[in-house]
């Protein structure tokens, strides 16, 4: 059972940050989750909200901010002014990053709001270019960006994000060639989790902090777990 740090290791350091994901690595984590938006002038920003506002002192849409701009705003005195020079990153530097490790990296493209048109065929060759389609699974709440991706890339997985219970999601994954189901935690059942790897599906779900919840994942048998703290889900995992 795969941990992966949601947004980096974002119970210790600010989310979506070089250090949150440089502290989850020291940690050991299995993966990193991440989520990918797209500036102005076309630069893979890693950034969850599509406003900057509430984790940098910036303002406004990513999408109407250049790639210098977004790099001038502090993305880390939000969380504790010990953090202050951090900065938004882009995805090529976490790709950097983790290149040489055999670390899970979790790319989520935030589609659902804006469709950022082209997005996938830019994470795609980004990915490739730094040779690490077996390390990467995207995923998405925009289920046309997941088909994109298989159209273009059937060789990278893709993951099935959805907040609602859903009805036999592992035969809906199966019809745009997704590898993975992404749930909420209080949506998996054994039962499900075992239909799905039936059909070939990997379960990750999320996000996972408190005991009863990584109880219930460890209990479902998923393969992943999506977690703000990592550091409780190991200590949890392993007394089981």
């Amino acid at each position: 059972m795969k941990i992966i740090a949601h947004r980096g290791f974002s119970s210790r350091a600010p989310e979506n940050t070089m250090v949150a994901f440089k502290t989850a690595i020291e940690f050991r984590v299995d993966g990193l989750e991440l989520d990918v938006q797209l500036s102005k002038d076309g630069e893979l920003v890693i950034c969850h909200d599509e406003k900057i506002d509430r984790t940098t002192d910036g303002h406004g849409f990513i999408k109407d901010h250049t790639w210098p701009e977004l790099r001038k705003f502090d993305a880390g005195s939000w969380f504790d002014m010990t953090f202050a020079e951090e900065r938004i990153p882009r995805l090529q530097e976490l790709l950097e990053l983790i290149q040489g490790s055999d670390l899970l990296v979790n790319i989520e493209l935030k589609t659902n709001i804006f469709p950022y048109p082209g997005i996938e065929a830019k994470a795609v060759r980004m990915v490739r270019d730094f040779g690490l389609a077996r390390q990467c699974i995207f995923s998405s709440f925009n289920h046309y960006t997941l088909a994109r991706i298989s159209a273009i890339a059937p060789e990278l997985k893709t993951g099935v994000l959805y907040e609602a219970v859903l009805y036999s999601p592992w035969n809906y994954a199966l019809t745009f060639g997704a590898a993975a189901l992404h749930p909420p935690i209080y949506s998996i059942t054994p039962e499900t989790v075992a239909q799905a790897k039936l059909k070939g599906l990997l379960v990750n779900t999320w996000t996972v902090d408190e005991q009863v919840e990584v109880e219930k994942a460890i209990i479902a048998q998923v393969d992943g777990i999506i977690t703000n703290k990592p550091d409780r889900v190991r200590d949890i995992v392993s007394t089981k």
